[in-house]
């Protein structure tokens, strides 16, 4: 384990240990309503490398699986990443006879990843909405008539106020569902919570910790150019009350990872 006295990962973990406790401390404002079991088909275990994966919708999830799949000892090439995201879980499932998931989050190389709610949310309307009508998008549609950004974040509301009333128990899309709602962070003590804007670092860590240098993966991008100048061409249509009630449902997400919504707010008309 020489790699805890390399100077770039002692800083690094240094970062780690920040966003650890800035979890704790929003644990302890909200208490046992974020506290719940998780759901065992959110993560992903493979023993053979000591690694745990809880998977947020929209936030490297496909980069990650294919890192999974060159673990795994399958070698499928999954043409689509529909059949990347439904087969290569299956290959590292948690299964009954494993520890609880609390115990083998502190004995492995246990990890999770966030980024921006409202840059996921953006990027989730790309991906889902704008390139691909799926199922969810053909319900929206015929409730308000056409799926420009703002009839999605108004579904994407109502369906937070029906089927969302506890953060611990909400059955909305999980590629808008709150990160709090999927992984337990209150209750699971990942070891490492990367986040999409130092993927690359986190990545190369969490690879150094369990002796895995993983290969580098072409990305998965939406149309449309950088999350960047799509959130503001996106957010520029939205009235500042919706944004804060976006933001009043992602109000956990925000404080739990640090992220801000300041510069959503101003782009709001």
């Amino acid at each position: 384990n020489n790699f805890e006295y390399d100077p770039e990962f002692k800083r690094w973990w240094e970062t780690q240990r920040q966003r650890k406790l800035n979890i704790e401390k929003t644990c302890q404002k909200y208490g046992s309503v974020l506290r719940y079991k998780i759901n065992k088909a959110n993560l992903m275990y493979d023993p053979n490398h000591k690694l745990l994966f809880c998977r947020n919708a929209k936030v490297g999830t496909t980069t990650w699986l294919q890192h999974f799949l060159q673990l795994s000892s399958s070698n499928t090439n999954f043409k689509s990443s529909k059949s990347l995201h439904y087969r290569v879980p299956l290959l590292f499932p948690f299964s009954k006879e494993d520890p609880a998931a609390k115990i083998l989050a502190e004995t492995t190389v246990s990890f999770s990843m966030v980024r921006n709610p409202f840059e996921r949310l953006v990027s989730a309307y790309q991906d889902k909405v704008v390139d691909k009508a799926s199922h969810a998008i053909s319900k929206l549609a015929s409730k308000y008539g056409d799926i420009s950004f703002p009839n999605f974040v108004k579904g994407v509301l109502s369906q937070g106020k029906k089927n969302c009333r506890h953060l611990s128990h909400c059955r909305i899309n999980l590629h808008w569902l709150p990160f709090i709602s999927r992984c337990a962070y209150c209750s699971v003590p990942y070891a490492v919570i990367s986040k999409a804007e130092t993927f690359e670092e986190d990545k190369r860590f969490i690879g150094m910790m369990a002796g895995i240098q993983f290969e580098d993966i072409q990305e998965h991008k939406s149309s449309g150019g950088g999350t960047d100048e799509l959130a503001r061409k996106y957010f520029e249509q939205l009235d500042r009350q919706t944004v804060d009630e976006l933001y009043e449902f992602y109000k956990v997400d925000f404080e739990m990872f640090g992220y801000s919504p300041e510069v959503y707010q101003t782009y709001a008309n």
